[in-house]
């Protein structure tokens, strides 16, 4: 089903229900359904071809999920952009893509952006930006809106092969990579997404997770497929998300564990009311066990955790409402994915083994765009996705990520160490607010177990302190070599922890 159907649905039933809080301005559903509707018409007034696609690069906030239902509903492939990456990497995007009408805000125009509006004909500007920054070819958002006719919607007709939604993977590494997938890709993971989890009318929810990226696109679109409220903010900022919580009397929070270590700290200073509260989502990156305990013990609600990619679009596995927070537990694999553990040479493996996580069904990508020998490498002709991401099942079909990224496992003097059981382990003691585990290269060992760590505001600990914390938790082979302090970690959008980055700090072992 297209979720522009949901929200018609909701907007029938429930006209004047709020769909979208962002800021000051409250859009209901009757408001949400009638602007997607305008947007998509006015597409018809912009020359496009079957090759054309729109790229989004704005904040969260109302106009990007207008654009976004809007192109889905059109019919026109839809790009958004991670707009924390470099300028050099916006224009491969564009570029790689062939993205040729961007929607962009007005924080964005800035002198050293002008070469990169030029690659695009079309731009449709959000907010007070003056159009001759942007360039040629630009309408602002009002007056675009203004062309709508009101005539009965015609479809847009593209090229083959060409995916609904390409979300860009953050490229850490090497150059992003466009995972292609389809809107009915998205609507079969929110389906066994509810089956895990609940979602009412009554909710309301705060998304402050970037809306380009996988997790946060999920999230947003689960939510106004359920008729909930979505609150929007601008700031990935835990005094902004606890002032919000208790403005709006939220329901729910998804967010990454590095906000959750922050957001606890901030909480317990006192000032602000949770109590509304239902439940919190963590995502994105695994969760310590001892910071899921104490986001539970001093928010006083249940944590959920789940696991997913990009390429899956995206959920794998969540814990359910029923069981709720299982210490060290993804949860159950949704019932629309398939998934199994195998060894190196793509044996399966028995309950509990470790092994690399795969997986297979309908909502995995069609593929990586314009990278056919990357789709390859990703995903094998019986279909099954490699994720390259180490963990078991247990005898109740649970998923636990028992090491972590494969690429991160550290080998040193033979033995197997495991970076999350060390993490684990840190992330007990009181002082510690953020920790990385990584490996380092080193003529005698193999490698070196390197600890970046960040202190809690006021706090202190030693090397020795935090070694001896190790011995009494994990295997001698496991205890870390060095240690470096730090006041912040590298992150992603999300907050994922850049372990590339900090393998090139300097300070080495």
């Amino acid at each position: 089903m297209a979720f522009f159907q949901y929200l018609q649905a909701h907007a029938k039933e429930n006209p004047s229900h709020p769909a979208i809080i962002d800021g000051e301005f409250c859009l209901t559903y009757k408001e949400l359904v009638s602007s997607i509707e305008r947007f998509a018409s006015a597409l018809s007034k912009i020359k496009l071809n079957s090759r054309s696609k729109i790229g989004l690069l704005c904040l969260n906030q109302k106009e990007y999920l207008i654009a976004f239902f809007a192109a889905l509903l059109k019919g026109v492939p839809v790009i958004p952009f991670n707009f924390l990456l470099k300028p050099e990497d916006l224009a491969y995007i564009a570029q790689d893509a062939g993205i040729d009408t961007l929607v962009v805000d007005s924080v964005f125009v800035k002198p050293e952006t002008t070469p990169f509006f030029k690659l695009f004909p079309n731009k449709i500007l959000i907010g007070p930006a003056n159009p001759d920054q942007v360039g040629e070819g630009t309408q602002r958002w009002d007056e675009f809106m203004a062309k709508s006719t009101g005539d009965p919607l015609e479809r847009h007709e593209r090229g083959e092969n060409i995916p609904d939604v390409i979300l860009y993977t953050s490229g850490t590494t090497a150059r992003p990579k466009g995972v292609m997938l389809d809107e009915s890709q998205f609507d079969t993971n929110g389906s066994g997404f509810l089956q895990h989890l609940h979602f009412t009318p009554e909710d309301k929810v705060i998304l402050a997770l970037p809306l380009f990226h996988s997790y946060g696109n999920i999230i947003a679109l689960v939510l106004l497929r359920s008729g909930a409220t979505l609150i929007l903010l601008k700031q990935f900022q835990p005094k902004t998300i606890l002032a919000s919580i208790t403005q709006h009397k939220a329901t729910i929070l998804p967010l990454v564990p590095t906000i959750y270590s922050f957001l606890v700290e901030l909480y317990a200073r006192g000032g602000y009311d949770v109590s509304s509260l239902r439940y919190c989502i963590s995502g994105g990156a695994s969760l310590p066990e001892a910071l899921l305990k104490k986001v539970e013990e001093e928010l006083g609600v249940t944590v959920i955790e789940g696991y997913g990619l990009t390429e899956t679009s995206p959920v794998i596995a969540v814990n359910t409402m029923k069981d709720g927070s299982v210490p060290g537990s993804v949860g159950p694999v949704l019932p629309n994915v398939e998934l199994e553990i195998v060894d190196d040479s793509g044996k399966p493996l028995k309950q509990g083994e470790v092994g690399e996580i795969r997986v297979r069904g309908i909502t995995v990508m069609k593929g990586y765009w314009n990278k056919p020998g990357e789709t390859k490498e990703t995903i094998d002709s019986e279909g099954w996705l490699r994720t390259g991401d180490l963990g078991h099942l247990d005898e109740k079909g649970r998923l636990f990520i028992s090491v972590g990224r494969k690429k991160d496992l550290i080998i040193r003097a033979g033995e197997n160490v495991s970076p999350l059981a060390i993490e684990n382990a840190l992330m007990s003691h009181p002082a510690i607010a953020e920790v990385a585990v990584v490996g380092m290269a080193d003529e005698r060992l193999g490698e070196k177990v390197k600890v970046f760590a960040v202190l809690h505001q006021g706090s202190q600990a030693t090397d020795q302190e935090l070694k001896d914390l190790c011995r009494k938790k994990l295997p001698i082979f496991m205890i870390p070599d060095t240690f470096q302090f730090m006041e912040s970690l590298p992150k992603t959008a999300t907050g994922k922890i850049l372990k590339s980055e900090l393998r090139e700090t300097p300070g080495g072992c």
